[in-house]
Parts: structure tokens; sequence; C-alpha cells
């Protein structure tokens, strides 16, 4: 048996984001544990929802105290481990894990540097564009997670600034096995037809406008449920806008859970009215547990070529997507034979088994090159 690669996994927080919870089922799958022996870092100790999920799948579990006054010890300390433990592969998730993991890189000339490109690059906010696009010249290797994600960093390309090396793209995976349509089959739509959402409440997802759509539907067929899951920095103005609406008590709010095939396997409707996406691994999930998609066609979205089922809106106008769902709700044999299509979209383009080989491949790939 070859000897496993030893990786060091870097991101900024570890709670329910969609790179947090795709690194989680990467740590879980058997060929991934076979072939690689993965330290995870954590730079943010305080969001650390996965923690306990990951810890059995990975060899070492670190976090720091970066957002606190200890920042420059921790930082320091940080790259110590980084430095001290001759990784093979260091492979930094999202912008801020990526530039304040890259100075480890002037002491180890062996390792090879990769950075997941997860989102699209100019809706970053200023510190972590400027900064992420100087340093990306020096990774051996980007991810891009949607051709979208890529086409933007190469318009961004500059001199030094947004330069690349090696790139390749890897779509984002999903467990098929897990996030399961099999349930669909003994549904009765007329009882609890819902639309819902799974997310990190951040304001590229417009949860805002979610809530008005929500609204709009509630007028046309108020049996219609609702069901909103996560959390995030826009909880606060989630709740104002639901009570500017009236709609209080109307959309169900439990909160991040980590039991998310738990919350598909209720959500009909997959609604999504981002500003921006790289390639929204929720939405995978949703499609795989034969949930119908109702999506902004924004970033990575582009890409996928929904055949015969869901909907994508160019421009937002909260009657019309509305429209859409309430003729779901009402034809239970155009929402089956959709959600089937949808299943079926997802099993045969993003597997995680598919994501995962790629991803091993690429380690051993960059190590054997001289």
């Amino acid at each position: 048996m070859e000897k496993k690669i030893k990786v060091a996994h870097v991101i900024r927080v570890f709670s329910y984001g969609g790179a947090e919870v795709l690194l989680r089922e990467c740590f879980a799958h058997p060929y991934f544990k076979e072939n690689v022996e993965s330290d995870l870092y954590i730079l943010d100790h305080k969001k650390l929802g996965l923690a306990e999920e990951v810890k059995p799948n990975v060899n070492s579990f670190h976090s720091y105290k970066i957002s606190s006054l200890k920042f420059l010890i921790e930082y320091i300390k940080f790259l110590r481990s980084i430095i001290n433990n001759k990784y093979d592969v260091v492979h930094t998730h999202l912008p801020a894990a990526g530039w304040m993991t890259i100075p480890a890189r002037l002491f180890n000339s062996k390792t090879k540097f990769i950075y997941s490109e997860h989102n699209l690059v100019t809706f970053y906010t200023k510190y972590n564009y400027y900064l992420i696009g100087l340093v990306y010249g020096f990774f051996d290797c980007l991810i891009f997670v949607s051709h979208e994600v890529g086409k933007i960093v190469r318009k961004m390309h500059k001199g030094w600034f947004f330069k690349t090396k090696k790139t390749v793209i890897i779509l984002n995976g999903v467990n098929t096995d897990k996030f399961s349509n099999m349930y669909r089959n003994t549904e009765n739509l007329n009882e609890k037809f819902t639309v819902g959402l799974v997310a990190r409440f951040r304001p590229q997802k417009r949860v805002d406008k979610w809530v008005e759509v929500a609204a709009a539907v509630y007028k046309l067929n108020p049996k219609i449920k609702f069901l909103m899951v996560g959390d995030g920095p826009d909880d606060a103005m989630l709740h104002h806008k639901i009570h500017s609406l009236k709609l209080q008590g109307k959309i169900e709010l439990p909160g991040m859970l980590s039991d998310t095939v738990t919350a598909f396997k209720r959500i009909h409707i997959f609604l999504l009215t981002s500003d921006f996406e790289g390639l929204p691994l929720a939405l995978m999930e949703a499609m795989s547990a034969g949930c119908v998609p109702v999506v902004s066609n924004v970033g990575g979205i582009k890409q996928l070529e929904f055949d015969g089922f869901g909907y994508r809106f160019d421009k937002f106008n909260a009657n019309e997507i509305a429209n859409v769902i309430v003729n779901y709700a009402a034809n239970a044999n155009k929402f089956k034979d959709e959600s089937l299509k949808a299943h079926a979209f997802a099993e045969k383009n993003y597997s995680l088994t598919k994501h995962v080989h790629e991803i091993v491949e690429l380690y051993k790939a960059l190590l054997n090159e001289k």
C-alpha cells in the first residue's frame, strides 16, 4: 500500500458553510481516508459547529484565536505548526485561509500549496479581494469549483494580481446515497408542501428577497409551508423582514442544523435568491434529495444544464417566482417528475466519489512534479 499523503487543510471557520460541509464529507469518504492523512486547521475558534463530526476522521484538529487580542501570538503558533509538520500538501479554502497561510511557503519549499476558490472573487470584501489576489501566484495550484469562478479570476488577472501557475476545475460533490430521494414516492404533496432553504445567512444569500417570495406565495396559497434552516450575520435583518411583511409564525426558523438530510426531506422547492454563488453545495444536496430548484441564475449556477426540471430567474420578481412555486404545489405529477430528474442530474454530474477521486489524483500529480 502506498504511503498516505500528509495534508494540512486550512479554513477560517468550520461552521455550516458549503466549503466546510464538503470538507466534512471528504474526510469521511473511504477513498479519501485510504489515501490522505488529514490535519485540520481552523483559524477562528468561535465557529466550530462541525468540529465534533470531523474529529473521528482526521489525524489532528487545531483551532486558533485569530479573532482576538492574542492574534499575533496565535498566528505565529499556527504558522509554526504548518512549517514544522512538513506536510506534503497544504490545502487552503476561501480567501482568509489562503492569504494567512501563504507565508509558511517561504519555509517549506518542498510542500505543495493549493487554494480552493469557492466564490466569485469580485464579491469579496475589499481586503480579502486584494490580499488573496496578491498571493494567488504563490500557490502551486488553484482549484475552481465552477467554470464561472475560473472565468472571473481570468478577467481579474493583471500582472501579479490574480496570477495563476496551474488551475483545475473540480466541481463540488455530494453524497447521493446520503441525500437520497427514495422517500418521494410515498409523499402526499397536499399535506405539507414546503418551500425551503438550507444556508449560511450571509449577505450574498439575500434572505430578504427569499422572504419577499414567501410573502407572495402565502398570498396565493396559504397552505404552503416555509422552512429556512441556517444562521449567520443576516439573522437580525431576516427577522426584521419577516416582521415587516407580517409573516411571524409562517416561516419556520430552526437555526442551523447538523442533520440537513432531515431538513431536505421536508423541502419540496429549494428556493435560492442569492446575488452571487460559486457552485452552492446545498443546491447539489437539495437536488440529490429530490428537491426541485427555483434559483437565481448567477455564478456557477449558470453552468448547470437543467434539462426538463427546475426554474432559474435572471431578474428577481417575487410575484413571478411565487407563481412558479404555486404551480408546482398544484401539480403533483409535474413536481414528482422533476424531482426524479433533479436527483438523476446530481447523481450523474456531482457525486462525492467523483469529487474525492479528482482531489486525491491532483495531490498525487502535484507531488510527482519535479
